[in-house]
C-alpha cells in the first residue's frame, strides 16, 4: 500500500503518514486519519478476544479490551474511545450486551458501536440492536474479518450513527457540515467553533477537560481555561435557545470536564 501523503482542509500538505503493512489475508479499507485511533474491544471469549486485540494492533488502532459490562464501563469513563466493538453475549446474560449498548448511547451518543454476535442472530435481535443505537450488526464466522475492519474504518470515518454528516442525541440532531442543530421543528446554526467543540465531544467517550479541548487545537495554546469554559457556556445559551433548558442537558459538565448527554422525552 502506498504512503499518501495527507494534506489539511485548506490545501497545505501535512506530514507523510506511512501506513503500517497490512497483516496477510486482511486486506482492509484503512484510510490514514484513522490511524492510531483508540477502540474498545468487549468481548468475553479469550481467543476471539485476543484475535481481534492482535489484529487491531497490526492494522494500526490502539485497542483496549474488556471481558465484562462492568470493565468496559469503567474503562469508557476513564478513556477516550473512538469506537466500540461489542459482542452482544457477556458471562452476564443473554441481554448484558443489548444493556451495555443502551448505557453507551445515553453517556455515548456520538460514539460508533460494532456489534458482534455469535447467538443472537435472529432478525428480532437484530432490529433491536439497531434501535438500541448500533452502528452495524455483524454475526461472527458469518462474515470476513476484513469486512468488520473495513466497516470499523467507515464508522469512524463518518462518526456516529454511520449515516455522513449527521449525529443524532435522542431527540437532538446535528450536522457538523452545516453547522446546524436541530430539535423537532427547531434549528439553530452555531458558529465554526461551536460546531468544532460539539464534533469533538461526540468523538470521544471520556469527558473532555479544558485542558483536552486546547490540546486539540479547538483554542490558542495559550488561551486560559476561563476562556475554553465561557465558550462552552456561550454554546449552551445557544442550545437554550432551540429549547429552555437544552444547553446545560445536552452539554454536561462535571468535575471530570464536559461530555454530551442524549436528549429524550
Amino acid at each position: 500500500m502506498e504512503n499518501p501523503s495527507i494534506r489539511r482542509r485548506d490545501g497545505s500538505p501535512k506530514r507523510e503518514v506511512r501506513l503500517p503493512p497490512l497483516p496477510p489475508g486482511l486486506e482492509v479499507y484503512r484510510p490514514a486519519e484513522v490511524l492510531g485511533s483508540s477502540v474498545l474491544v468487549v468481548e468475553d471469549e479469550a481467543a476471539m478476544l485476543q484475535q481481534l486485540r492482535i489484529d487491531l494492533h497490526d492494522l494500526g488502532y490502539r485497542p483496549s479490551v474488556a471481558a465484562s459490562v462492568a470493565e468496559a464501563r469503567d474503562l469508557l469513563e476513564r478513556e477516550r474511545v473512538a469506537a466500540v466493538l461489542l459482542d452482544l453475549v457477556l458471562d452476564e446474560s443473554e441481554d448484558s450486551g443489548f444493556g451495555l449498548l443502551t448505557w453507551i448511547r445515553q453517556h455515548h451518543p456520538g460514539l460508533p458501536v460494532i456489534v458482534l454476535s455469535a447467538a443472537q442472530v435472529n432478525s428480532a435481535s437484530i432490529r433491536k440492536a439497531y434501535e438500541l443505537g448500533a452502528s452495524s450488526y455483524f454475526v461472527k464466522g458469518n462474515v470476513p474479518m476484513a469486512h468488520i475492519y473495513s466497516d470499523l474504518a467507515a464508522r469512524l470515518v463518518e462518526r456516529g450513527t454511520g449515516r455522513p454528516g449527521t449525529y443524532r442525541f435522542g431527540r437532538l440532531q446535528f450536522d457538523p457540515t452545516r453547522r446546524l442543530m436541530k430539535i423537532g421543528e427547531r434549528e439553530a446554526r452555531l458558529t465554526q467553533q461551536q460546531a468544532a467543540l460539539v464534533l469533538f465531544l461526540a468523538q470521544g467517550s471520556k469527558p473532555a477537560t479544558a485542558r483536552d479541548l486546547i490540546q486539540a487545537g479547538l483554542f490558542r495554546s495559550n488561551a486560559a481555561h476561563s476562556t475554553v469554559h465561557s465558550a462552552l457556556l456561550t454554546l449552551r445559551r445557544r442550545l437554550d435557545e432551540l429549547e429552555p433548558g437544552l444547553g446545560p442537558t445536552f452539554v454536561h459538565a462535571s468535575a471530570r470536564g464536559y461530555s454530551l448527554v442524549a436528549v429524550h422525552e
